[in-house]
């Protein structure tokens, strides 16, 4: 049972519901931006203002881990007591990581969208279309070069001259063809590859 007591002799307050509460808004708030998706929003919001919201709230969450940290610290190494209000708020943040670690990648919910748009696209007479949506993806642009490598340039990570995307390269990993400044590709698997890139500075 939890005791209370005035002034110097006063025992110290486990970590309660409101850190508790305040714990869970921050992780859902962070679980959405993390894995992009938002209730009742047709599609995610765009790479950069998900980035703003995971700083912004994770810093807030430090803040309210450092509370339960001392909190805890103070109950269990001075008063040597024990509270179940320890528990919620670590094991949210616990929870919320295995979402984000469970929840599929957003091109991996939309796989079969792509690929249509790939064998689509390799047989078009034109290289280039704009403004094509993809399952929940705005691509800004689809570009197909000479060696059939297919660039999808997704409107939601395009900031000043960075571009992102994903990229159908059935022959080899791609290279970004001169195209970019700075090109950075990772293996998705199969013919897929996810790219971050920067244009030149013309």
């Amino acid at each position: 049972m939890e005791t209370r007591g005035n002034g110097a002799g006063e025992t110290a307050r486990p970590p309660g519901q409101w850190l508790a509460a305040f714990t869970f808004v921050l992780t859902v708030g962070i679980t959405f931006a993390a894995v992009d998706w938002w209730p009742g929003a047709s599609r995610g919001l765009d790479a950069f203002t998900n980035l703003l919201i995971m700083v912004g709230l994770g810093g807030l969450l430090l803040i309210a881990g450092l509370v339960w940290a001392v909190k805890t610290l103070y109950l269990v190494g001075r008063d040597r007591r024990w509270s179940w209000w320890i528990v919620p708020a670590p094991a949210i943040v616990v929870a919320a990581l295995l979402v984000i670690l469970l929840v599929p990648a957003p091109f991996h919910s939309a796989r079969g969208d792509f690929e249509a748009a790939a064998q689509r696209f390799s047989t078009s007479p034109e290289s280039q279309a704009f403004d094509v949506n993809v399952g929940p993806f705005t691509i800004s642009s689809i570009t197909r070069e000479a060696d059939g490598t297919i660039y999808f340039h997704d409107s939601d990570q395009a900031f000043f001259h960075a571009i992102g995307g994903w990229v159908y390269s059935p022959a080899e990993a791609p290279t970004g063809d001169g195209m970019y400044e700075k090109f950075e590709s990772r293996h998705i698997d199969g013919p897929w590859y996810e790219f971050n890139a920067r244009h030149p500075n013309w």
